[in-house]
């Protein structure tokens, strides 16, 4: 690897702190690129607070601290400023609207739930009920036409457990479309080392069907993941299994530029 975009800060409540270890250990690893992607603020109604995402307070933090690691680091790292965002379609033009101006680069889609975390299902919890994978496949559809979304992180994070064949029609349509929005798809690492249900082998199948590209994505909710190259080699042996492309990098879609 010599980019990882999928990089988390302590912000989220479920990462370890110590943004500048992070970088340290990507100069270790040889990472020519590392994008900070912490899982974004959203501007909900009613006072809702998330449990797993930055509050809209600290994204001004998060972003002065990246700024500062860049000029640090300038001439030895790509420091990028990210954030892994679901698409809630009732509150997504509330978030481009606090994003816009800010020196946040990029956007990856991470859809953690259908509808929203107010009022859906967590995409990660077995379920046989074909409707919940229609949503979540139906969702990220629209997500990828906003054209917004630079690429696609563990797609296959919806944890479906009934029919085979419901399975393939939906998610090989998610992956057509993955492919005609120009969309790369993420090889998890975290879910990997975790022994997560992804990456998961049908996931790769379908990939390779429609021949989308893919990335590796560390998803390092610790400094110490970004020096895990075993489970790098892991994922490029089961790419290469499927006969996957694995790109090395991926380009930014500015959504500064895309929101003007």
């Amino acid at each position: 690897m010599i980019a990882n975009y999928h990089t988390h800060t302590w912000r989220c409540n479920h990462a370890e702190p110590g943004e500048e270890q992070y970088v340290r250990n990507a100069m270790k690893r040889g990472l020519q690129i590392l994008g900070f992607s912490d899982h974004t603020p959203y501007p909900f109604p009613g006072g809702y607070t998330s449990s797993f995402r930055m509050r809209v307070a600290q994204l001004p933090g998060y972003c002065q601290c990246v700024q500062e690691l860049q000029r640090k680091y300038a001439g030895k790292i790509q420091l990028e400023i990210g954030l892994e965002a679901e698409y809630y379609p009732k509150f997504f033009p509330e978030l481009t609207a606090i994003l816009k101006d800010t020196p946040v680069t990029y956007l990856i889609l991470g859809q953690h739930f259908t509808g929203s975390e107010m009022d859906g299902v967590y995409s990660g919890s077995p379920t046989e009920n074909p409707g919940v994978l229609k949503a979540y496949c139906s969702q990220a559809k629209d997500a990828m036409q906003t054209g917004l979304f630079t690429y696609f992180a563990h797609p296959d994070l919806i944890h479906f457990t009934g029919s085979d064949k419901v399975y393939r029609e939906e998610m090989s349509g998610l992956f057509r479309e993955a492919k005609s929005c120009g969309i790369p798809l993420e090889i998890n690492l975290l879910g990997l080392s975790d022994g997560r249900h992804y990456p998961s082998r049908r996931f790769l199948e379908l990939a390779a069907e429609e021949d989308c590209p893919v990335i590796l994505g560390c998803d390092a909710h610790d400094p110490d993941s970004l020096l895990d190259t075993a489970m790098e080699a892991r994922a490029l042996a089961m790419a290469a299994e499927y006969g996957l492309t694995v790109l090395d990098t991926v380009p930014l879609r500015n959504i500064q530029t895309l929101l003007r």
